[in-house]
């Protein structure tokens, strides 16, 4: 009997994990497209520093409050640097709202960056972040997706948070 109800629970439990794995988007593929884009038009703030400053997260949800209470038309945006002259566990990032329109004031603690751009390798991910590729996984199928429509990408990716289902990450063409 002891052995029955161990393999009933073991059964229950792979089910339950299988379920909430297919629930949270772990086999929707990853779209791989070149696009055409216009500039990147964005306010946020600049951080370097270590990978895991409070700062980071600080900054992600002023944004996201931003976006969330309509004060600004756009999309949570997040721009990562790939700048090899950080030392480990250091990071360089622009955090922020991508527009959708332009605006005439923005936070005192904001910049303005505008990205020009004309192509872009583009992963559209409908997964919870949980189930998601690993970065070092989508910026290589990002590269090799530009190498197929001869684009020479920038050393940077564009994350932006559509929904909490829709991650579109950008790598712009030089």
């Amino acid at each position: 009997m002891n052995k029955k109800l161990v393999t009933v629970v073991g059964v229950v439990i792979i089910v339950t994990i299988t379920a909430i794995y297919f629930y949270l988007g772990g086999l929707n593929k990853v779209e791989y497209t070149v696009e055409n884009v216009s500039d990147y038009n964005l306010i946020g703030v600049s951080f370097v520093g270590d990978g895991d400053s409070k700062e980071i997260e600080k900054a992600y949800e002023e944004a996201k409050e931003y976006v969330l209470n309509d004060a600004y038309d756009g999309v949570l945006t997040l721009v990562h640097y790939n700048d090899s002259t950080l030392e480990d566990g250091q990071v360089k990032f622009f955090i922020g709202i991508k527009l959708n329109a332009g605006v005439s004031g923005i936070p005192e603690n904001y910049q303005r960056l505008t990205i020009p751009a004309k192509y872009s390798a583009r992963a559209s991910i409908e997964a919870h972040n949980s189930v998601m590729p690993s970065p070092g996984t989508i910026e290589q199928n990002l590269r090799d997706k530009a190498a197929e429509a001869s684009l020479r990408l920038q050393d940077f990716t564009i994350e932006q948070y559509v929904s909490e289902n829709l991650l579109i990450i950008d790598m712009p063409a030089r």
